[in-house]
């Protein structure tokens, strides 16, 4: 399995299935469904020929035995290697007769050096080579007969594997099907008509149900006919109605269908008959190609996010973000897309919110992060987390949306924060533009960086409530106004000085403290208890590990030098103290260049010195403090520590945010100071205000990886450079770049400050609660039925199936598998809002769940579950807020791949939560204990592929079971505590 790219902890029935994924997927160059083999798929075949001779050698007892030289012969030629002296002598070698056959051999790990030294002593060989059976979907004979010309007939289902991708790619496809819809499928479709629709059938066809011999639609009333008229079957003939679903308009009526089934039941019942027909129309547009089941991932990722963030107003209708007439104007800005501009010559004819949700599904095929779909998803996100009376006004709308290409990350942080009013935002907006067009490119730089410096601070202590809520709107106005206008660098020395002062004002009440303050404020609020001060100490002492890694010059230098300087400007005799501050700025040295300008030029083109670092090693200011210059000398010095102001003040936000495991921040002390926040290090950036970039890396000759941007998403994208150091426990790991940063950032920016003993022991309550559930369903229907409509809201409908059937036949060791600790929070949760009085005879964990409650009903509510142990969606919900979103798990898309499959996976901190519970410690360790859980649960990550989340939750398991054992020693000292 490892040769074919399979994780060996797989179960033996997803062999073949993922066998087959590998070859469509990865077998072939130039299509998927065929051209010419891949090195990779060579390979394999020859694995897969070498360990059938093999096998042919093996006795009844499923080894291979070796007695003397003559019968070594067979053995040798199958591995590829000849006796190069006589055989049986001391010195009989093995040597290559076969480069192909050998290569194969040393690759698969045949134990060659064993059988050498037994042919040297004329001893026998024995080598265990058992046959290992695993299960068929259908026979074997059911897909041979399907194989193309060439190898039609063949009996070998492997062979025939091997060779056929699109025969392979319809197994794949049918394997993610539940049991009862794939015998369906087979039985009334046939095999032979899903064949040429086998792409469209692997991308959009895992959520086909077919129960009673009828398919099972989504939408809300009239669903059955409106689909009926959109495929031209009833749903009620599978046969003909899956047949024309997948082959319709080139998959993309396959791909609307899966995305609406993906959505949960209270979103689906808003897509009446009517809206089901208009909405597809409009996304179907006047065009169906290219086909969309064509690309490597699924297109168009926009629809499945738009039908699953879709707001809707009280009266059932859509949401609409301002007014229609600010929609009109924001559809017909500027565009390179033709059905952009196409919606725009017909944005004067939407009068009416139902037309503007269908323009809405018209764009949805836009290949763009920054069109007017992204702006209406995002400002609905925005106005979502307001009350009505604060929602955004018809001109703070036009004014984002059309600063929303420059802008658009930048307003996570007032998504984050709904309190931060129109006129907040108004004002950043203004003063951002206004930074960006600073005609000095080194003052530009460094204004760009202190201001969205102090700004991520202020995002920081709001998020940990030491701002307070009533505060945020005059706080972060205060903060920001200072840059107003900036003409020089002491002017934005002043500014950044003093930003700084009303940011600390609001957290503190007083407007000045030292670095190491600065850092314990960041770290968290003050803590009480014992726990809470060590942890805050060592949260406090990793930040500050980064500080010193990156070098940097300590806040409080910087600060006394720009007030001694200023009082040396006004008449103060204070030069001698200030020598040994300006020491400190020449501290730090730049390794000595290894490459010429020429050849920087050659081998980094468009990737230049960073001129900011450069400038810091040429400043020292010990000769005009000695020698004191002309007051405007010394005001023009006070700009000269710009630079160094700017990478303390975002050395601080890159130390927050430190990954789990972070390796690039304490090794690269030039990493912060390389962050280039105006594009001047890199030719060609322009969108300086969006989240980050990294260039550089692997390039030494170009200065080195650093950061190109913004500091906006910052978490996502330290975890994103961060993630190739964590080295992986197995030798595969294709779900990492897809998912790591995603699990990186929900255990590093939520902090457990405010977190209750009684609510870390109520997250254990849910999933225990949830698994008396699953229990008594066994041996009651009605009950089973209540379980199973809340978690299909939650599981894919093969996943759903495995647990109903499990529940049916009161095998529940076949559930538990299947199970996230997710699924079994939202399960109790769920339970307890829709049937409150039925509750008392489930369990004991209900019933004490149920007294927690009741002794502590703010503490335990939804809303603080929700945001104390929820993971951020910066994508799915425009936000760092945290949050737990009760959805199906989003599949591979273009552009998206990587983050919606992390965004839409919960379980970990509350799986974490619930072993921190279970083994008494206080909830404010969690604030060690996720990270590095998380960090631990990343290196066992073995999956086979993007979207394998067994394998997920294998390695959370995995990493449960070693924290249970005492296994994880870094873990091991906690301070226990008695449980409440």
């Amino acid at each position: 399995m490892r040769m074919a790219g399979i994780s060996q902890k797989v179960t033996p029935e997803e062999v073949l299935p993922l066998l087959a994924h590998n070859v469509f997927a990865q077998g072939y160059e130039g299509s998927r469904d065929g051209g010419r083999p891949t090195e990779f798929l060579i390979l394999l075949s020859r694995y897969v020929h070498q360990a059938r001779e093999l096998a042919a050698l093996t006795g009844a007892d499923g080894s291979i035995h070796v007695s003397n030289c003559d019968e070594a012969k067979p053995l040798l030629h199958t591995l590829g290697y000849r006796v190069r002296q006589d055989c049986g002598a001391k010195n009989t070698a093995l040597v290559t007769a076969d480069p192909e056959r050998a290569f194969v051999t040393i690759d698969s790990g045949f134990p060659l050096p064993e059988l050498e030294l037994a042919l040297q002593g004329g001893k026998p060989f024995t080598y265990a080579f058992p046959d290992s059976r695993v299960p068929v979907m259908f026979t074997e004979s059911d897909w041979t007969t399907l194989n193309s010309e060439s190898r039609k007939g063949s009996r070998d289902l492997i062979e025939t594997l091997l060779h056929d991708p699109l025969l392979c790619r319809l197994y794949w496809a049918l394997s993610r099907t539940d049991a009862e819809s794939r015998v369906a499928l087979q039985r009334s479709v046939g095999l032979g008509t899903l064949l040429p629709v086998a792409a469209v059938l692997d991308f959009y066809g895992s959520h086909i149900c077919i129960r009673s011999g009828r398919v099972i639609v989504p939408g809300g009333a009239g669903a059955p006919s409106a689909w009926k008229d959109l495929t031209g079957a009833s749903p009620d003939s599978p046969r003909e109605f899956v047949g024309r679903l997948l082959a319709k308009d080139n998959g993309w009526l396959a791909a609307y269908f899966d995305a609406l089934s993906r959505v949960n039941q209270t979103q689906q019942a808003h897509f009446t008959e009517v809206r089901l027909r208009r909405f597809y129309e409009s996304f179907r547009g006047q065009s169906i190609s290219p086909d969309a089941a064509r690309p490597a991932f699924r297109p168009a990722p926009a629809l499945l996010l738009l039908m699953t963030r879709l707001q809707w107003q009280p009266n059932g209708e859509p949401y609409v973000p301002g007014n229609l007439e600010v929609w009109k104007q924001i559809l017909q800005q500027k565009s390179d897309s033709k059905i952009v501009r196409d919606s725009g010559k017909r944005a004067g004819h939407i009068n009416h919110p139902e037309q503007l949700a269908e323009t809405m599904f018209a764009l949805c095929r836009v290949e763009t992060e920054t069109g007017p779909l992204q702006i209406y998803l995002m400002l609905s996100e925005l106005d979502s987390k307001r009350s009505p009376e604060n929602h955004l006004s018809p001109q703070t709308v036009l004014l984002m949306a059309s600063r929303f290409t420059d802008f658009s990350n930048q307003y996570l942080i007032f998504s984050e924060f709904p309190e931060l009013n129109d006129a907040s935002i108004t004002r950043f907006l203004n003063v951002a533009e206004s930074l960006g067009k600073i005609p000095n490119h080194t003052l530009r730089g460094n204004a760009m960086g202190i201001f969205q410096a102090n700004i991520g601070m202020w995002q920081i202590l709001a998020r940990q409530g030491q701002i307070k809520s009533t505060a945020l709107n005059d706080s972060w106005q205060n903060v920001i106004k200072p840059f107003g206008k900036l003409l020089s660098s002491p002017q934005l020395f002043e500014a950044g000085s003093y930003s700084l002062g009303e940011l600390l004002q609001a957290a503190t009440g007083q407007r000045s403290g030292s670095q190491d303050e600065i850092i314990d404020l960041l770290a968290g609020p003050r803590q009480a208890s014992p726990d809470g001060q060590r942890m805050h100490q060592e949260v406090a002492n990793e930040i500050r590990s980064v500080m010193d890694g990156q070098r940097l010059v300590s806040l409080d230098a910087i600060l006394g030098l720009g007030d001694g300087l200023d009082a040396m400007a006004h008449g103060a005799a204070v030069g001698d103290s200030l020598v040994p501050l300006a020491g400190e700025l020449r501290e730090f040295e730049m390794p000595r260049p290894i490459f010429s300008s020429g050849e920087r030029t050659q081998w980094a083109t468009g990737v230049y010195n960073n001129r900011h670092t450069d400038l810091q090693m040429r400043t020292d200011l010990t000769k005009l403090i000695k020698t004191p210059g002309s007051k405007q000398q010394l005001e023009d010095a006070r700009g000269q520590l710009c630079p160094f102001l700017r990478d303390t003040l975002v050395g601080l936000n890159y130390a927050y945010y430190e990954p789990p495991g972070a390796q690039i921040l304490h090794i690269n002390p030039l990493f912060v100071r390389s962050h280039d926040f105006s594009g001047d290090t890199v030719a060609g950036v322009d969108r300086v205000w969006q989240a980050p970039q990294l260039f550089g890396e692997g390039s030494p000759a170009g200065g080195g990886a650093h950061l190109v941007g913004s500091l906006a998403d910052l978490p996502y994208v330290l975890a994103q450079v961060e993630q190739d150091f964590i080295a992986p426990e197995n030798v595969q790991a294709l779900i990492w770049r897809e998912l790591v940063p995603g699990l990186l950032i929900n255990a590093t920016l939520p902090r457990w400050w405010g977190v209750s003993q009684s609510e870390l022991h109520a997250i254990t309550l849910y999933q225990r609660s949830g698994e008396e559930l699953l229990t008594a369903s066994v041996g009651d229907p009605q009950l089973r039925i209540k379980v199973m409509t809340i978690l299909s809201d939650r599981m894919d409908p093969q996943v759903s199936a495995r647990v109903e059937t499990a529940l049916v036949t009161g095998r529940l060791a076949d559930a538990d598998p299947q199970m996230t600790p997710a699924d079994s929070f939202y399960l109790a949760a769920e339970f307890r809002r829709r049937f409150s009085g039925q509750t008392d005879s489930l369990g004991p964990a209900n019933q004490e769940l149920e007294s927690l409650s009741r002794r502590n009903p703010t503490e335990l509510s939804w809303d603080r579950l929700s945001q104390d142990f929820g993971v951020p969606h910066p994508i799915l919900a425009q936000s760092y807020s945290r949050e737990l979103l009760n959805l199906k798990p989003f599949p591979a898309f273009e552009g998206y791949s990587s983050r919606l499959l992390a965004e839409t996976w919960d379980s970990n901190n509350l799986y974490w939560a619930r072993l921190a519970d279970e083994k008494g410690y206080s909830a404010v360790m969690l604030n060690a204990l996720v990270p590095q859980l998380t960090h631990r649960m990343v290196e066992k990550i073995f999956a086979s592929d993007f979207e394998d989340w067994p394998a997920m939750l294998r390695a959370m398991r995995e990493t449960g079971e070693e924290f249970r054992q005492g296994k994880i020693a870094s873990l091991s000292t906690g301070v226990a505590i008695t449980q409440p």
